[in-house]
C-alpha cells in the first residue's frame, strides 16, 4: 500500500491503482501539438542529430522603412570600410512654444540658432576622424502629422542652405554653455537672420501654430564628410523631442536679451531620410547571389538583409515522418569587422507570406526570448530557435519562401554587422536539428 498525505488526511492506494490513476492523469494532460521541443533531449529515446544540411545565404537590399514620428531621428555621414558611404538626414517641423507671441516695438534680431540635442553616435567621433559639416535647408512643401513618410521620401527644399556649420567634431559628452547656463551636448547651427526679419514683418504668423507652419514649413538638416575615407564620420542619434528647437534672440525698445523658441514636440511632423552609396563589394554581393555564400551583411537604416534558404530540407526528409525536438540556426559574426562599429544587439528572422509580404516566423511570434535573436558575445554569433518554422515546413503546413535576417529597430538605429555565409570556410552558418523519426501514419 502507498500512503499520501493531504493536510490532515492520509489516503492509501494499492500500487496498481496508483499507477492507473497516474496514467489517466498524464493521458488527460497530453498536448501532442507542442511537439518534443518541451522535452529535455536527454529524456527522448532515439533522438537523432544533424547539422550537415546545406544553408544558402545571399545579400539583398531592404525596402525603404517607415521613419516618421519615431522615438529617435538620425543625422550624419560615415564611410564604412565595407559598405561605403552611409548618410542620414532629418526633416521636421517646428512649432511656436507658446501662442500669441508679441515681439514688441523696435524689434531687432540678434541671432537665429538651430539647436539639435545629441544622444549617442555610431562610428568615430574622435579627433579628425569625427569631423562633419552640416547644412540646413528650408522646406518648400508642408508636412502633415497624419501622413506616412518613408526613409526614401524626397521633399522640396530651398535651392540654397539657410544655415551651415563645420567641419566640426560633434561632442557627445561636453555640455554647452548658453546664456550663462549649462545645457546638454548639442549641435548649434546659425541660421539666416533674414528669416527672423521675415517673421517680424509678418506678426500674424506668431498668433498660432497653424499660422506659423503655413509661413515656415520646416527644415531639412543634412551632413557631409570633409574626406570620404574609410572609418571617417558617424551617424548621430537625436531625440528631437528632448530639446530640439530654433531659438530667436532679439531685443526691442523696452527690453534686451529676449528669446522665443520654435520647438519639436509631439505635434510636429518629422522623419529621417537614408541614403546608401554602397561600395562595389556590396553591389557585387547583391547582384550575384552566390557571392553571399562566403559572407554577407545585415544593416539598419532601411539598408541590407541576408536571405537564408535550406535547399535540401525536403529531400532530406525523404518521405519520413519527422518530429523536430529543436532546430537552431547559428549565424557567426566576422569579429574582425567590428572595431568601432558594434554589431546589431538583436536581429529578427522573418519570412514571406503567400502574398509576398514579410511576416514574423512562428517562433518569433511566441516571443523574442523564445526565438533567441540577441547577439552572444561569448560565442560571437547569433543563435536562433526556428523549431516551429522547420516543423511547419516538414509537415507541409508552410512553404519555404526563405528566411530573412533583418535588423531590429531599422528606422531608429545605425548598426550593421558582417556575418559569415552558408559556405564560409572557417565558421559557416549552420542549421542544427535534433529530431525523431516516427512511424508513418
Amino acid at each position: 500500500m502507498r500512503k499520501f498525505h493531504f493536510g490532515r488526511h492520509t489516503v492509501c492506494y494499492s500500487s496498481a491503482l496508483f499507477f492507473s490513476i497516474v496514467l489517466v492523469i498524464f493521458q488527460g494532460c497530453k498536448q501532442p501539438d507542442l511537439g518534443l521541443e518541451v522535452q529535455d533531449p536527454g529524456d527522448v529515446i532515439n533522438l537523432l542529430r544533424t547539422d550537415s544540411l546545406a544553408v544558402r545565404s545571399s545579400l539583398e537590399r531592404e525596402d525603404s522603412v517607415k521613419s516618421d514620428e519615431l522615438v529617435f531621428n538620425l543625422l550624419g555621414s560615415y564611410q564604412d570600410p565595407y559598405l561605403g558611404l552611409i548618410n542620414a538626414s532629418t526633416v521636421c517641423q517646428f512649432r511656436p512654444s507658446v501662442s500669441n507671441i508679441i515681439l514688441g516695438e523696435g524689434f531687432i534680431a540678434d541671432s537665429l540658432v538651430l539647436v539639435l540635442p545629441l544622444r549617442t553616435a555610431y562610428g568615430d567621433v574622435t579627433k579628425l576622424n569625427g569631423l562633419q559639416s552640416f547644412k540646413v535647408f528650408r522646406l518648400e512643401e508642408s508636412l502633415s502629422l497624419s501622413d506616412v513618410y518613408y526613409s526614401n521620401k524626397e521633399v522640396a527644399v530651398s535651392a540654397s542652405p539657410i544655415g551651415s556649420l563645420g567641419p566640426i567634431l560633434p561632442l557627445l559628452t561636453d555640455s554647452v554653455r548658453v546664456t550663462g547656463k549649462k545645457q546638454a551636448p548639442q549641435i548649434r547651427i546659425p541660421l539666416d537672420i533674414n528669416i527672423a526679419n521675415e517673421i517680424a514683418a509678418n506678426p500674424g504668423v506668431l498668433l498660432s501654430a497653424d499660422a506659423f507652419l503655413s509661413f515656415f514649413k520646416g527644415l531639412k538638416i543634412t551632413s557631409e564628410l570633409p574626406s570620404n575615407q574609410p572609418g571617417k564620420g558617424a551617424i548621430l542619434d537625436l531625440n528631437l523631442q528632448a530639446g530640439a528647437r530654433i531659438d530667436l534672440f532679439y531685443k526691442n525698445l523696452t527690453q534686451d536679451s529676449l528669446r522665443i523658441s520654435f520647438v519639436v514636440n509631439e505635434n510636429a511632423a518629422r522623419f529621417t531620410q537614408f541614403n546608401h552609396q554602397y561600395s562595389q563589394q556590396v553591389q557585387d554581393l547583391i547582384n550575384n547571389p552566390g557571392f553571399g555564400q562566403d559572407y554577407s551583411f545585415v544593416q539598419t537604416m532601411g539598408g541590407l538583409r541576408t536571405k537564408i534558404q535550406f535547399p535540401n530540407l525536403m529531400a532530406w526528409k525523404a518521405g519520413r515522418n519527422i518530429l523536430v525536438n529543436k532546430a537552431r540556426l547559428f549565424v557567426p559574426v566576422d569579429s574582425s569587422s567590428i572595431g568601432i562599429y558594434p554589431v546589431n544587439p538583436q536581429l529578427n528572422l522573418i519570412t514571406k507570406s503567400e502574398d509576398g509580404t514579410l511576416t514574423l516566423i512562428p517562433d518569433l511570434l511566441v516571443s523574442e526570448d523564445y526565438a533567441g535573436s540577441a547577439y552572444k558575445p561569448s560565442t560571437k554569433q547569433y543563435e536562433f530557435n526556428i523549431t516551429r518554422y522547420i516543423q511547419s515546413i516538414l509537415d507541409g503546413k508552410a512553404v519555404d519562401r526563405g528566411l530573412f535576417i533583418q535588423a531590429k529597430g531599422t528606422g531608429v538605429s545605425s548598426f550593421r554587422v558582417k556575418i559569415n555565409g552558408g559556405s564560409n570556410a572557417s565558421r559557416p552558418i549552420r542549421l542544427e536539428l535534433l529530431y525523431q523519426i516516427l512511424p508513418s501514419n
